[in-house]
């Protein structure tokens, strides 16, 4: 058995000089590389080795990276290919980031679902298709799964909901669809879902409310339908919610405006109408509120003007009307505020 002190990666490339793919190994011990990554196997070459490693880290342009200081692993050109099922050989991989590189492209190993210690999958940035492995959920150790800016399709799994150290979920900028799982409440450590730029449908689930770690929403630009959960209130450390240019329909629930802690709102281009609730505060503290484009009526309600810091606001393009006999306070105001 071969022990590799630091890390190892498995890829199928495709040289230029050869039309099929090849299996090549780039492992990194204190002294030598086993092979050189110059060195091109064989068609269908398989290790029958066993690998300890720990950490793959390798993120297009990135020289400053930690986790690769003092260590003699050196490469030139663009990395090119396929990740290959040969990867899940690594039974002792904790993180696994390969990201930005824009030529991986083909689809995520099924059998990546069978690392045990793995907590970080980061392979964002780069031109991956097909879908999010349906068993997801067995990664129990995950902590950050980003495969955000690919091609990824398909559902969201259901079995996501079962990764129940997840604090960071990334899958935006994809060709998802489908709903979200009703039961994501049940990611209890979760703070950060980047879901934005899919084509997700259905409503929001009430469920979201029980994400009591969650501190940033972002669902923009899916075909989200429905209304805003009034369970939201409930999420006590929620500051960035971001769904703009989705479906939602009917009235902003009051509540979300009585949330001090949130401090980035952005809901527009939605369909949601009625009156903007006068549930401002003293309290509440804004580097962004955007309801632009919705079917909002009314006269912009003066507690608006009460709020200690609004930082961009924009209430353009619905149907508001300042009061004629009310002053808006708006010395806390940033000068990019509209009506």
């Amino acid at each position: 058995m071969f022990e590799l002190q630091h890390m190892a990666l498995l890829f199928l490339r495709r040289p230029p000089h050869y039309s099929k793919s090849f299996l090549y190994s780039a492992a990194l011990n204190a002294d030598s590389f086993l092979p050189d990554l110059n060195t091109s196997l064989p068609p269908h070459t398989h290790f029958s080795h066993t690998y300890t490693t720990f950490n793959i880290v390798l993120r297009a342009g990135d020289t400053s990276d930690p986790t690769l200081a003092n260590q003699k692993l050196h490469w030139t050109g663009d990395w090119t290919g396929l990740i290959s099922d040969s990867l899940c050989l690594l039974d002792q991989l904790t993180t696994l980031i390969v990201s930005d590189w824009g030529s991986i492209f083909g689809e995520i190993p099924p059998c990546i679902t069978s690392l045990p210690r793995l907590r970080i999958l980061d392979l964002s940035g780069n031109r991956i298709s097909g879908g999010i492995p349906t068993d997801i959920g067995k990664l129990s150790q995950l902590v950050v799964l980003n495969l955000a800016d690919n091609e990824i399709s398909g559902s969201i799994p259901a079995s996501i909901v079962d990764l129940s150290s997840l604090k960071l979920l990334d899958i935006s900028n994809n060709k998802l669809s489908g709903e979200i799982p009703s039961d994501i409440g049940k990611l209890k450590m979760l703070s950060r879902a980047i879901m934005g730029g899919n084509q997700l449908s259905g409503s929001m689930p009430t469920s979201i409310a029980a994400l009591s770690r969650m501190a940033d929403l972002d669902l923009s630009m899916n075909q989200i339908s429905g209304s805003i959960p009034e369970q939201i209130r409930s999420m006590p450390v929620l500051s960035t919610l971001i769904l703009y240019s989705n479906q939602l329909s009917g009235e902003i629930p009051a509540s979300l405006f009585s949330n001090t802690g949130l401090s980035h709102l952005n809901l527009s281009r939605n369909s949601l109408e009625g009156k903007l609730p006068d549930s401002f505060s003293p309290d509440n503290y804004y580097t962004v509120l955007d309801l632009s484009y919705n079917k909002l009526s009314g006269v912009v309600p003066k507690s608006i003007g009460s709020v200690k810091y609004m930082g961009a606001l924009d209430l353009s393009n619905n149907s508001l009307e300042a009061s004629p006999t009310t002053t808006y306070t708006v010395a806390a105001f940033a000068t990019c505020s509209r009506l």
